[in-house]
């Protein structure tokens, strides 16, 4: 059916885990002799989904196999994003394990849908749902994994755009009337605390973060 949205994660260049373990970003890369199995952490993934409802989650490299498959969602899917990179100074963001299972932030992949829910899913071990966000009152257009790995912001139909605490599992913040009409789409700045929005109104509004 259709595809509605694509995410892409990049290898392991950016993972923490892989350069403390001393191994070189080609050696990850390409699986080169002597190194075992490439782990979903050091993975360059892509995941897509529409109006299937279903989340298909690929690896990069090679053969393009399929990792898992995340269902749940009740509606189209609209949205989907992994953790955002960013050049910010992290203030409390781990790769290490969370409240939210034994997951790391790197392997967080976050859907937004016309069920009207936010859902935040492990891609690790075969892939699982870790968390459902229930606050908007209207379809989801947009979906993002902050870069410090500790929350999850969305947009929607119903004007607002949320911020979802992955630690208490709760909306932590909501901007009410963020556009005067659909907010279709979010992204974080890469070098500064500042969140774009785009909407149907025509407009594109940037929000300084905390």
């Amino acid at each position: 059916d259709w595809v509605r949205c694509i995410a892409v994660r990049p290898a392991s260049s950016s993972n923490v885990s892989a350069a403390a373990s001393g191994g070189s970003k080609g050696e990850e890369a390409a699986g080169g002799e002597g190194s075992s199995a490439p782990q979903s952490a050091s993975l360059a993934l892509v995941a897509t989904s529409g109006n299937d409802r279903t989340i298909y989650v690929y690896n990069a490299h090679d053969k393009r196999e399929k990792v898992c498959e995340l269902r749940g969602h009740d509606h189209v899917v609209e949205a989907l994003s992994f953790m955002a990179s960013s050049l910010l100074p992290q203030k409390g963001g781990t790769s290490k394990p969370s409240a939210a299972g034994a997951s790391s932030s790197w392997d967080y992949l976050a859907s937004g849908s016309r069920d009207r829910t936010v859902r935040l899913w492990s891609v690790a071990s075969g892939g699982s749902c870790l968390m459902t966000f229930r606050a908007h009152e209207n379809w989801v257009r947009g979906v993002l994994v902050h870069p410090s790995g500790n929350h999850v912001l969305s947009c929607g139909d119903d004007r607002s755009i949320r911020v979802f605490d992955i630690k208490s599992n709760r909306c932590l913040r909501t901007m009410e009337d963020a556009h005067p009409h659909f907010v279709t789409s979010i992204a974080m700045h890469h070098t500064l605390p500042v969140l774009v929005s785009g909407g149907v109104d025509h407009t594109v509004k940037c929000w300084q973060l905390d």
